[in-house]
């Protein structure tokens, strides 16, 4: 799983995702954005290949991870990540060059939880955009809280009991 923000409004997102680009360097898709009021808007099937992060390598427990399928292209981990991207709060709204923002949305954390939780993905394989890109410097999402979201994440997995029985 790798985290991503919007540089915009989620329908400019939207827009930017299905409009072709023949340069490959601007191509840009995701699975999933999280809208700012919590909706989950799917975009690319999973049994398809989104363009969310290029040259990547994922360094997670077992080492390195990185696939490449095109002897043309850099190696990237969109030949095995699931994309998902967060709308960017509306103060930075197409600003550049920024460090942090107001952050995310509570329904946010909510949806982004959610949709994670329906996988089996363990928390060691959930990164960022800036944890695997190793070409342009991306510094994506900002102001992520991962305690906040992996409360969220954990309470989604637990398993609940309910006893209805009544004793008499």
């Amino acid at each position: 799983m790798v985290l991503h923000e919007t540089s915009n409004s989620a329908s400019s997102a939207v827009n930017f995702f299905q409009t072709p680009h023949d340069d490959e360097d601007v191509q840009a898709s995701c699975y999933a954005l999280i809208t700012t009021d919590g909706t989950i808007i799917y975009l690319v099937p999973p049994d398809k290949r989104a363009f969310g992060v290029g040259n990547s390598v994922f360094k997670g427990v077992n080492g390195m991870e990185t696939v490449q399928t095109n002897p043309q292209l850099p190696p990237s981990v969109n030949n095995f990540a699931y994309n998902v991207s967060l709308e960017t709060p509306r103060d930075t709204w197409g600003k550049t060059n920024i460090e942090q923002h107001s952050g995310y949305t509570e329904v946010q954390y909510d949806s982004l939880a959610w949709l994670i939780a329906q996988s089996q993905v363990s928390d060691d394989r959930i990164t960022t955009h800036r944890a695997v890109d190793i070409a342009n410097g991306k510094v994506n999402p900002l102001s992520f809280d991962f305690d906040r979201f992996f409360k969220k994440l954990h309470s989604f997995r637990e398993l609940k009991t309910f006893n209805n029985v009544k004793k008499s």
